[in-house]
């Protein structure tokens, strides 16, 4: 019982002590700061830490902050904004790598069009390779140090078979 007193009083001290000092959980706290760069679509993020995960909402062309103490490493994860009547995520994305592959092998393509499929080719495969834990979920990582700040940017690409994905990069 001594001990839970002491435990209290020196909790009580510090945060005191803090206050009186100008201290504040932002000197304490990570931050991850996610950045919807998108006009048209908004994503629904998770943020996970060592410790826990947030859960938000982030309006296209907006930013929100993920808040974490003593936290040393962060996951960011995004699905598709869209229902799920059109399948999966992963088979989207699988389905517009096909589509753009025939595209760039197709003897009729103009140059520019194939051009233009390799550029959307690597932002797919991008894609796909941050989809390790789901179907629908697409995922970056990245470390905090202590008091740091990171910053993650999503954006959402339209691709030339008229479906979407998220680029995303963790810094």
């Amino acid at each position: 019982m001594l001990s839970m007193k002491l435990l209290l009083t020196f909790s009580l001290l510090m945060g005191v002590f803090a206050k009186e000092c100008g201290y504040g959980l932002e000197d304490f706290s990570n931050q991850v700061v996610v950045t919807n760069t998108s006009a048209v679509a908004d994503a629904f993020v998770a943020v996970a830490f060592d410790h826990g995960q947030v859960t938000m909402y982030v309006e296209g062309g907006k930013s929100r902050t993920a808040i974490a103490l003593a936290a040393t490493e962060y996951t960011v994860k995004v699905t598709n904004p869209g229902s799920g009547e059109y399948g999966t995520y992963r088979d989207q994305l699988l389905a517009t790598r096909d589509w753009l592959l025939d595209v760039t092998i197709s003897a009729s393509a103009p140059e520019s069009a194939v051009a233009e499929a390799w550029t959307q080719l690597l932002s797919v495969q991008a894609a796909l390779d941050q989809m390790t834990d789901s179907d629908k979920v697409q995922s970056c990582s990245g470390e905090l140090g202590t008091g740091g700040t990171s910053q993650v940017t999503l954006q959402w690409l339209d691709t030339s078979d008229g479906t979407a994905l998220w680029a995303l990069d963790c810094g």
